[in-house]
């Protein structure tokens, strides 16, 4: 989500614009050095994932996928796992915490994944800002990677048009700009946990902002 405020708040350093969904592309494509197509609910045979972290997120803040279903297994818990991934650092910066366990969880250890979420989150925390308000995803499609018989490529759509950023401290809020500075296309590389059975992790995301051509 892109929005403007009247202080510097969670702006990328050299920027105007603050972008609630990630910072570090050119700022003329808003593109995010980790990104991926924002997406859908995964089929039943991948319904139930592994024992995770808790995430809860307040009431003023939610985060909906559109329904897919996938035919494969593997498929559906790879997409499974990256919606989770995507949801993990919504609640890590609802907890102001770059370091939470949950996007830790959902990620390669060490990987540019892991990285990402700990840069987006902690961009929210050093500004006292978080999120209220829905942010929506769809489009959602999986296929196998390049080279990698083991992995999966997920993409899926971000709508955030829906959302707000909230200084914590003061509690005003700062409503998204309209049209397609709202729509981010996510890119995941996911691969199979090899601690976790059935546990998909991210390893490398890139989301591309003003994404009209692949989400509007």
């Amino acid at each position: 989500m892109t929005i403007r405020v009247r202080s510097l708040s969670i702006a990328c350093l050299a920027g105007v614009s603050v972008l609630l969904a990630g910072c570090g592309g050119a700022a003329g494509t808003g593109e995010d050095k980790a990104s991926a197509r924002t997406s859908a609910a995964p089929s039943p045979e991948a319904s139930t994932p592994p024992p995770g972290p808790e995430m809860k997120l307040p009431a003023d803040l939610k985060v909906s996928f559109e329904k897919t279903t996938l035919k494969d297994p593997e498929e559906a818990a790879a997409l499974r796992d990256a919606q989770l991934y995507a949801k993990s650092t919504v609640v890590g910066i609802a907890e102001q915490n770059p370091k939470a366990k949950a996007p830790r969880y959902y990620s390669v250890p060490g990987s540019q994944a892991e990285e990402y979420a700990q840069y987006r989150i902690g961009v929210y925390a050093q500004e006292g800002l978080t999120m209220v308000g829905e942010r929506r995803h769809s489009r959602a499609e999986v296929r196998p990677a390049d080279g990698k018989p083991d992995g999966y490529v997920v993409t899926y759509c971000s709508d955030e048009s829906k959302v707000a950023g909230k200084h914590i401290a003061s509690g005003e809020e700062f409503p998204s700009d309209p049209g397609p500075t709202n729509l981010w296309h996510w890119t995941l590389d996911m691969v199979p946990s090899p601690k976790v059975d059935g546990l998909w992790l991210a390893k490398k995301v890139i989301v591309k902002g003003r994404a009209s051509a692949e989400c509007g």
